[in-house]
């Protein structure tokens, strides 16, 4: 049920993805309202990061539907570009431009592909970094931070968009431990903000402190899904119960 009543953001209708003979998602029906934070976990090869790249077509679908803001994205006719520029995605890998300053790494997608000023780009990313704790980064290169800041960088690429939807696809798993915290502050301020997310993940703790709906993707579909405390507290799948014994 969406937090304002409205129409789904994102409406994924029997999404299926196959590699080769290899069903690698199975119709998937799932909806995803504004201000959501939805939690996507499961076992590893079960299909979580290939779902998550369907939604902005990184991955091309086999079969179903994705509409986005009512637009079916996998329609041919779709211009994906203008739709992706709304969805922000993070990956386990930071993909920042080393030749580039991080100030200059935020603005020239905007620049680029959205017609800003380089002063409105530049007053945005350093809003967003102060927001971060990086204003003090700006003029410097991705060689000369450390991972926690890279991933949170990387985070504030997306959000220099505007997107209506933010992607994270495991943010967490290349850092060291230490540095793991540096980034969910900043996905934890993001969910105060009412900012629609979804997020494959195995920060269980952290699935059960954000999340308003957690999904259990168990060979290439959603098994169970639920508000944390009944994921988490009664999980009712065999599966789920065998996959939360080993992992809280």
């Amino acid at each position: 049920m969406s937090i304002d009543g409205g129409k789904p953001l994102i409406q994924v209708k029997g999404l299926g993805k196959a590699f080769g003979d290899v069903q690698v998602l199975k119709n998937i029906n799932v909806d995803i309202h504004k201000g959501d934070v939805v939690f996507v976990v499961g076992p590893s090869g079960s299909g979580k990061s290939t779902f998550l790249r369907c939604l902005n077509r990184l991955e091309e679908p086999t079969e179903g539907n994705i509409l986005f803001e009512g637009v079916d994205i996998l329609d041919k006719k779709t211009d994906i570009d203008r739709h992706r520029q709304k969805m922000g995605m993070v990956f386990q890998t930071f993909n920042l431009f080393p030749h580039m300053t991080i100030l200059k790494n935020l603005t020239i997608a905007p620049m680029k592909l959205q017609n800003k000023s380089r002063e409105e780009a530049e007053k945005t990313a350093m809003e967003l970094l102060n927001r971060v704790g990086l204003a003090d980064r700006a003029n410097a290169y991705p060689g000369q931070l450390s991972g926690g800041q890279k991933q949170r960088i990387a985070i504030v690429r997306a959000l220099c968009m505007k997107p209506d939807v933010m992607l994270f696809d495991e943010p967490t798993s290349a850092l060291d431990p230490e540095m793991v915290g540096e980034v969910l502050g900043v996905m934890r301020e993001l969910a105060k903000e009412k900012m629609t997310m979804v997020v494959v993940t195995h920060e269980m703790g952290f699935a059960r402190e954000i999340a308003t709906r957690v999904m259990f993707m168990e060979g290439g579909n959603f098994v169970e899904e639920a508000p944390p405390e009944e994921f988490f507290g009664s999980p009712k799948n065999e599966r789920l119960k065998n996959f939360l014994s080993k992992v809280l």
